[in-house]
């Protein structure tokens, strides 16, 4: 950011943003809690951290997926 010499390098990265982070939350807890590394009575929770507040928002849907069985 700010004045200097920049880079266009940045044009060649794929960003790879996701479309919907929730979905993309609960995609992932319940893929840990699937691992057969992962003991069934390990409750895995689901947040997304925003960078703007700093604030962790639980997504329920990921936490609700990632209870005990």
């Amino acid at each position: 950011t700010g004045q200097g010499p920049v880079s266009p390098e940045g044009r060649y990265i794929n960003w790879l943003t996701i479309a919907d982070n929730a979905a993309s939350v609960v995609e992932d807890v319940k893929r840990i809690k699937a691992h057969p590394l992962v003991a069934g009575d390990i409750p895995v929770y689901g947040y997304i951290y925003n960078c703007r507040t700093g604030q962790l928002n639980e997504v329920p849907e990921a936490t609700a997926a990632g209870m005990v069985w």
